[in-house]
């Protein structure tokens, strides 16, 4: 029998020891022992008297832009539909108040009893009684812009790069800056993992990187508290034709670390018309999620639960799939 040297034999045992821990690396994350629950809120029809305009137009479907949370018993819709805001009843999803807000609203915010509209070239501000209060402007080197949020009593666009501009200064921040005043990064950092980072107000960062099995499509950040992480990961199920699986996952934080994933919750693949705004994390961690279906508007509380306790969402929305793009209207249709 042919002997082995010594040196080739440390060489096998660095290369198996490597090997072990090139696959520990990329084996998945275990899995969470919590889950998001899920529980109905409100339903609201589309077209009636006191639920939400929907509207078809060549290559789009029109009815609800973003949303927001105003209170324990008020919903705002913004429809760019209509161009208008609309305010619900939260336990039974009827429309109470509207108001003209501009033509092609992109998305909105509620603060202090003002909302703060994103138009094409500026953010328009209102009362609860849509009254015009007054004009942001802002330059055109930021298009395609569509998502505007409110913090310490400034006003910032999250832009699609993934970075924040405060509107008041006119000052560039690296990351989506949430309700916490975190600014969070997220990015594909190999075909089957993606990475978090985590950026205080004080200019501190810490970074973490997730494995999934499957191969990453996207990665989106949704909201954040002092204690949970809220993001949107999105992997492909085929490339060819491109089909991808949403996940909703929150990731523990604590003393500004990153840590685990502690709930994983599929979303159902139903959307009605194009929105930029599905989402809304509530201060304790519990998160609103939006569905447009053509059956209307649904509003769900997601919550944190242990996983063999957690409700799922109705088998109407998860088994089915409908997506407007197989839908639209062409430009030879009628209206």
């Amino acid at each position: 029998m042919k002997k082995i040297s010594f040196s080739a034999a440390l060489l096998l045992v660095v290369y198996f020891t490597a090997f072990c821990q090139t696959s520990a690396d990329r084996s998945p994350a275990p899995t969470p022992k919590t889950s998001y629950s899920v529980k109905s809120v409100s339903k609201t029809n589309w077209n009636s008297p006191d639920g939400i305009p929907f509207k078809k137009v060549p290559g789009f479907n029109l009815g609800v832009a973003s949303f927001e949370v105003m209170d324990k018993n008020r919903i705002a819709f913004l429809s760019d539909a209509s161009g208008e805001i609309l305010i619900s009843d939260r336990a039974d999803g009827k429309t109470k108040v509207k108001f003209p807000v501009g033509q092609a609203p992109r998305d909105f915010v509620y603060e202090g009893g003002n909302f703060f509209v994103l138009g094409e070239s500026q953010v328009s501000v209102f009362d609860e009684k849509g009254n015009q209060l007054k004009n942001i402007p802002f330059p055109g080197s930021y298009p395609g812009v569509g998502r505007v949020t409110r913090f310490h009593h400034s006003t910032w666009l999250l832009l699609p790069s993934g970075n924040s501009v405060e509107l008041e200064t006119g000052s560039t921040h690296s990351g989506w800056i949430t309700a916490s005043g975190d600014f969070v990064t997220t990015s594909i950092s190999a075909a089957n993992s993606y990475k978090l980072s985590l950026t205080s107000r004080e200019g501190s960062t810490t970074e973490k990187t997730f494995s999934t099995n499957k191969k990453v499509a996207g990665v989106y950040v949704v909201g954040c508290t002092k204690e949970r992480m809220v993001i949107d990961v999105q992997t492909y199920i085929t490339e060819s034709p491109i089909s991808v699986e949403r996940h909703l996952i929150a990731v523990s934080l604590a003393n500004g670390e990153i840590g685990e994933i502690v709930s994983d919750l599929k979303i159902p693949d139903v959307y009605y018309v194009i929105s930029n705004k599905e989402f809304s994390v509530e201060s304790d961690g519990s998160v609103i999620h939006m569905i447009t279906s053509p059956d209307g508007l649904f509003l769900f509380s997601l919550n944190e639960t242990d996983i063999s306790k957690a409700k799922k969402y109705p088998a109407a929305l998860s088994d089915v799939k409908y997506h407007f793009n197989d839908h639209l209207l062409q430009a030879n249709e009628q209206k």
